[in-house]
């Protein structure tokens, strides 16, 4: 077995668990109903991995919950601050970097390892066009 780490949620793994068993599904009546494997389910359940955004919306749908249910988010949003307005002045690496991260840490707990990992995949992938047009 490799060596890679958790990177779940147990505390939203027994949610789902829970739920599921409240609703008298098995794990694979559960992954069927999303479209996913068994394996992938009970990773899910015990905290071993993180619910992907593909399959967000579905494993609600079929525990009959909302994403603020699922995901706590009702509860754990802090509340928004107004965004700066002065386009007069451009904003600092620093600035920029409190703001990514302001943003990222305002989402629920559960999805902001995949919110991290698109805005990154999203900056190398600007930073290899910007390359290739310099080149070409």
């Amino acid at each position: 077995m490799s060596g890679s780490s958790k990177t779940g949620d147990l505390e939203l793994g027994l949610k789902i668990a829970d739920r599921r068993e409240e609703l008298g599904m098995s794990r694979k009546d559960l992954a069927q109903a999303i479209g996913a494997s068994y394996p992938y389910v009970a990773q899910i359940e015990t905290g071993y991995r993180l619910p992907s955004t593909r399959y967000q919306v579905p494993l609600a749908k079929a525990l009959g919950m909302s994403l603020d249910e699922l995901f706590g988010t009702e509860e754990s949003l802090p509340p928004t601050r107004p965004r700066r307005t002065t386009a007069s002045r451009r904003s600092s690496i620093d600035d920029v970097v409190e703001q990514a991260a302001n943003e990222v840490e305002s989402l629920p707990a559960p999805v902001r390892l995949e919110a991290l990992s698109r805005i990154q995949l999203r900056i190398m992938q600007g930073v290899v066009e910007e390359q290739a047009r310099a080149r070409g």
